[in-house]
């Protein structure tokens, strides 16, 4: 896979600027060191898992969501209302 300047510029300022999910980083860094073009590092799973500190399977999905889905994708957390949680709203009692 190879990623464009513009891709590679957006990964590096969200890894490099702010507070950010430690999910999307891990994302961002694992687009940035599959990157196969010339100014990437084209690495293998095995290596990026390592290097990372993570699995070889959460960066092939991580290279599949981008391949399927789109670089906008990647970045962004996917919300199934079916899959989530429902929330326990406590009701709050006034003091006596």
């Amino acid at each position: 896979m190879k990623l464009s300047d513009d891709e590679r510029g957006r990964l590096n300022t969200l890894i490099h600027a702010g507070k950010h999910p430690a999910r999307l980083l891990t994302k961002a860094r694992i687009l940035l060191k599959a990157d196969a073009s010339e100014a990437g590092e084209g690495w293998s799973d095995s290596q990026i898992a390592a290097a990372l500190d993570t699995s070889v399977d959460t960066v092939a999905r991580t290279r599949q969501q981008l391949v399927e889905a789109g670089f906008e994708a990647v970045l962004m957390r996917k919300h199934s209302p079916a899959s989530a949680r429902q929330r326990i709203l406590m009701e709050r009692r006034k003091p006596n």
